[in-house]
């Protein structure tokens, strides 16, 4: 019976240190990695289906965003281009450059506002409820309805 117990003993303790050694430590665990930019942005979005993009081109052009301060960037539009419904979102390379894109989508901003003030009241009206947010080296500017919802829920990912 001595020999029985030890042998059950043995297996158990075996069990045991497999299991210990199967477990997953979130501690030491790195951290996953961001989405994509477009992922994460669109999984945030209420609308992504009525949204067009614009290029790295634009970004620079309309913005004065620089393809040399971000590691991605996304610019969409809602197809109605009069809604005021805009997505602008870029991972700075390094701080110096989100401050740049920070600025620059302040900058954006308040030129729209003045475009829009008299001339498209709803949209002006969503302008003025927006604005631009970073965390960590994202800067984002979301511009809707739900903006704010939006937002926070695309940088609870970043």
């Amino acid at each position: 019976m001595n020999k029985k117990h030890g042998l059950w003993l043995i297996a158990l303790l075996l069990i045991a240190v497999t299991l210990a050694g199967c477990q997953s430590s979130t501690e030491n665990a790195p951290e996953a990695a961001a989405l994509p930019l477009r992922e994460a942005i669109e999984s945030a979005l209420t609308d992504k289906e009525n949204l067009v993009a614009y290029t790295a081109d634009d970004l620079t052009d309309l913005m004065g965003i620089l393809p040399e301060d971000y590691t991605e960037a996304l610019f969409l539009m809602g197809s109605d281009s009069l809604s005021g419904r805009e997505i602008i979102a870029a991972r700075a390379k390094d701080s110096a450059s989100l401050k740049k894109i920070t600025e620059a989508l302040n900058n954006y901003l308040a030129q729209r506002q003045q475009e829009t003030r008299n001339y498209l009241p709803d949209a002006y009206k969503l302008q003025t409820q927006a604005k631009v947010e970073t965390k960590n080296l994202t800067a984002v500017l979301i511009v809707g309805a739900h903006s704010a919802e939006e937002t926070k829920a695309f940088l609870a990912g970043e």
